[in-house]
């Protein structure tokens, strides 16, 4: 089955995930920051990664990294799945979707809300690996 990297420093969410993931037989490996990431992804050799947008030391670092794959000519295949709580559910004045995805504001493959729903996720997942 797929290996997947959770790129998250919220641990309730990790966790949550990997449980989703674990359960329907996808292996799973967790960063928790951005730090070193082109390093980790060739050491993790995901199929899928999972990336938060807002860490603690930087709000966009999601963004960044996003970016940063996007550039690197070793992992830029690997379908990258933002994953945010800033969204179209939150009280704040804008959001995310998949609309915004673009080569330059948001080079990934496909975006999911938190909280995250299982079957939301799953069917995402299955999308991303070409396993519809």
């Amino acid at each position: 089955m797929a290996n997947i990297l959770i790129i998250d420093d919220d641990l309730d969410i990790i966790d949550s995930l990997k449980m989703i993931l674990e359960s329907n037989g996808y292996q799973v490996s967790v960063k928790t920051d951005t730090d070193d990431l082109v390093n980790t992804i060739r050491e993790a050799a995901p199929d899928l990664i999972i990336l938060d947008i807002i860490f603690p030391e930087d709000p966009n670092a999601g963004f960044t990294a996003a970016r940063e794959l996007h550039k690197n000519e070793e992992v830029k295949n690997i379908p990258v799945l933002l994953l945010s709580a800033v969204n179209q559910q939150s009280n704040m004045s804008f959001g995310f979707s998949d609309t915004d995805i673009s080569e330059d504001f948001m080079p990934v493959k496909g975006f999911i809300e938190k909280p995250v729903e299982p079957s939301v996720l799953l069917s995402k997942v299955k999308e991303l690996l070409g396993n519809p």
